[in-house]
C-alpha cells in the first residue's frame, strides 16, 4: 500500500502492548500481500494475467474488499470503483514523467466500465477481456486499520488508533476521556470520536499542474475524466473501509451529492 502505519494503544504493560502491535502490524502486511497493487508478486497484479471467463481463486481478504468496493460502487452511483487501475496506473506514469494524464473518456466508450467484466463469488472472480485492472488505493488502506483494530481487540486491547497513511481506524476512547481528539482539514475544533473510521480525501499531495491544465490524482470512474480543484473530505463512518471509499468518491461527486447518497447509512457523517 506504500504508506506509513502507526498504531497507538492502552495496555495494561509494556509487553502487552508490544505483543499486540506487533501481530497488528503483521496483519497489515498479510493484507498488503492480498491487495496491493504495487507488489509485483502479489495477488492483485497476478490477476492481470488471468484467463478472461474463468473462475479464479482468491484469498479471504481479496474476496471481502472485492464484495466491499462492490457495495461502495453501488451506493455511491459508480463513483467508486476499484476497476479503473489501468487509468490509475496512467496517473503514476505521469506523475513520474510530470506529463498531463490522458483522460479515458475513449477507452469506456469501447470497453464499458471495468465492473462490468468482474463477477464474483465467495472464494473466486471472473474476470473477462480485456482484463479490468483492480485497484483498492481508495479502500484498502482503510480495510487493512479495520483488520489491524480487529486483531488488537481480539487481544483484549479496547482502547487503541491505526493510523494508515491518514486513514484511522478508532477504537474505544482512551481512558478518562469521551474520544480520540481528530483534527479536521480547516476546522477550528477536532472531533472527537471512539469506535469508527474517519478519512479524508483530497488534492493536497497528489497533483499535476500546467498553465493549462490542474489535475488531481482522482479520476471519475464513469466518464474517464481527471478531477481538477476539489475541497477535502472527511468522512466519519462505522468502518475506516466504509469511510475511505466514501472520502474517495466525495472527491469525484462533491460533498453535497455525497451526503445525498448515503442520506440512509447510520453512523455516516460528511464534512
Amino acid at each position: 500500500m506504500a504508506t506509513r502505519a502507526r498504531v497507538v494503544i492502552y495496555a495494561h504493560d509494556e509487553a502487552t502492548a508490544a505483543e499486540a502491535a506487533k501481530a497488528a502490524f503483521a496483519r497489515m502486511a498479510e493484507i498488503e500481500c492480498a491487495i496491493s497493487d504495487y507488489r509485483v508478486d502479489g495477488e492483485v497484479p497476478m490477476l492481470r494475467d488471468a484467463p478472461s471467463g474463468r473462475w479464479v481463486d482468491i484469498s479471504p481478504d481479496l474476496n471481502a474488499v472485492i464484495a466491499r468496493s462492490t457495495d461502495m460502487r453501488i451506493l455511491t452511483g459508480g463513483a467508486f470503483d476499484v476497476t479503473c487501475g489501468r487509468m490509475t496506473a496512467a496517473w503514476r506514469v505521469a506523475r513520474t514523467q510530470a506529463d498531463q494524464p490522458d483522460d479515458w473518456a475513449a477507452w469506456l466508450a469501447k470497453h464499458g466500465p471495468g465492473h462490468t467484466r468482474l463477477s464474483q463469488r465467495p472464494g473466486q472472480v471472473r474476470l473477462v477481456a480485456p482484463i479490468p485492472w483492480l485497484d483498492f488505493g481508495g479502500i484498502g488502506k482503510g480495510y487493512a486499520a479495520d483488520e489491524a483494530l480487529a486483531t488488537l481487540k481480539a487481544r483484549g486491547i479496547e482502547a487503541a488508533l491505526v493510523d494508515l497513511g491518514g486513514d484511522l481506524a478508532i477504537g474505544a476512547a482512551p481512558p478518562g476521556t469521551q474520544g480520540w481528539s481528530v483534527a479536521r482539514v480547516g476546522a477550528d475544533e477536532p472531533l472527537l470520536l471512539a469506535r469508527c473510521g474517519v478519512a479524508t480525501s483530497g488534492v493536497g499531495e497528489q497533483h499535476l499542474a500546467t498553465d493549462e491544465r490542474f489535475v488531481s490524482h482522482v479520476i471519475d470512474p464513469r466518464t474517464g475524466q481527471w478531477i481538477g480543484h476539489h475541497d477535502d473530505i472527511t468522512v466519519v463512518a462505522p468502518t475506516a473501509a466504509k469511510a475511505d471509499a466514501l472520502a474517495s468518491a466525495g472527491c469525484v461527486l462533491g460533498a453535497a451529492a455525497l451526503r445525498h447518497c448515503v442520506a440512509n447509512e447510520i453512523g455516516v457523517t460528511v464534512y
